[in-house]
């Protein structure tokens, strides 16, 4: 999936702006756990001596590769990061829950020209929340994918969710009337309601895609945002949000250019 993800990608560009010196692959469903994904698109696409490696935090995956992407780029220590959020949930869920999951992948290329600029990032850690590490798991030979914390979990995905967003806003020095479009982790509809309702943003100005593709995790932000960035105008701007088992939070705030 990241590789026909990258294809798509590199399909749709042409060619790479500048030689590519940085690829993350975001995922909690690692295809190996030593060959990482984003080795594997190294050598697809012969992407000879770029920085290589995998991050895992949960659903926030891809939020935390774009701020450490991101990051690169701004330290002068990267030119042109490619970013693969893929997951395969299908291999890892049980019989009880797996069809709430989705398998995708979405890469993303941070590039000197683009469709979107990034204004700010943010990500947190929140493990000291409630059962942290222990409500959402993933253990091999132990049951897959398991969730026995769900209303926990619920509780605080809207409230992190809505108060790393009113952070980033802040910070950039923006407020919600400004954002066109919200896009967050498509956990499920009953998140997304909540959370559309506590930021008082109109429901036809929040992306959704959960009700046809499921929860495809960390590649839920990318693909979904992808499916709709023909709503975003120019100069238009872009709330990204997720949060993640174990816990983790995320946001980021894009301008259509």
């Amino acid at each position: 999936m990241a590789v026909r993800a990258v294809r798509n990608l590199l399909d749709s560009i042409g060619a790479w702006p500048v030689p590519v010196d940085l690829v993350i692959s975001a995922s909690y469903t690692p295809h190996d756990t030593i060959g990482t994904t984003a080795h594997h698109v190294q050598r697809e696409f012969a992407l000879r001596d770029a920085k290589v490696f995998e991050l895992s935090s949960a659903c926030s995956s891809f939020l935390n590769a774009l701020e450490v992407g991101a990051t690169f780029i701004e330290a002068g220590r990267s030119r042109c990061a490619l970013l693969v959020a893929t997951e395969h949930n299908s291999h890892f869920s049980d019989d009880d829950s797996n069809h709430l999951w989705g398998d995708g992948a979405a890469a993303v290329l941070l590039a000197p020209a683009g469709s979107f600029r990034i204004l700010a990032t943010l990500t947190r850690g929140r493990a000291d929340l409630g059962r942290g590490p222990e409500a959402v798991s993933m253990r091999p030979r132990a049951g897959g994918l398991q969730m026995p914390h769900g209303r926990e979990v619920f509780h605080h995905a809207v409230n992190e969710m809505e108060q790393i967003s009113a952070d980033i806003l802040k910070q950039a020095g923006l407020g919600i009337a400004d954002i066109c479009l919200l896009v967050p982790h498509q956990a499920n509809l009953r998140i997304l309601h909540a959370l559309g309702e506590r930021m008082k943003i109109p429901a036809d100005r929040v992306a959704v895609t959960i009700d046809r593709l499921g929860n495809t995790g960390s590649a839920s932000v990318p693909i979904t945002l992808h499916r709709n960035a023909q709503r975003v105008p120019m100069g238009g701007k872009v709330l990204l949000v997720s949060f993640g088992g174990g816990y983790s939070v995320g946001a980021a705030l894009l301008e259509r250019v």
